[in-house]
């Protein structure tokens, strides 16, 4: 995939993120053989593992106040995305947080994503 390319499918994800369709997103944007490393350090291996933990992440958001993107860099096949994030978790309670996607990309899909805030 070019630069161009990426970018182009980050403004996709972006938009369906924005619809409230972040099962949608991750069906569509990732890989397979997905790596995910969120925030808490934990790598999970693999989308149907990957899809399971976003499953139950989402299954506890109580109320969004913030979930926008506000900016974005693509250099060869790795993207940064960065969110801006205010919300409620059944469990730890309010989430602020501003924290930057770093991807890579491969087969027009993300194969690998760390979060970093």
């Amino acid at each position: 995939m070019t630069e161009q390319q990426i970018a182009a499918q980050l403004d996709e994800l972006i938009a369906t993120m924005a619809a409230g369709k972040a099962l949608e997103a991750f069906d569509t944007f990732y890989h397979d053989d997905l790596e995910k490393t969120d925030l808490d350090g934990i790598t999970h291996y693999g989308k149907a593992a990957n899809r399971q933990v976003g499953v139950e992440l989402l299954s506890k958001v109580v109320e969004v106040r913030d979930f926008t993107a506000v900016g974005k860099i693509v250099k060869g096949n790795r993207s940064f995305l960065v969110w801006s994030l205010d919300y409620d978790h059944a469990d730890n309670g309010p989430a602020k947080v501003v924290e930057v996607a770093i991807q890579d990309w491969q087969d027009g899909k993300i194969i690998r994503e760390r979060f970093i805030a």
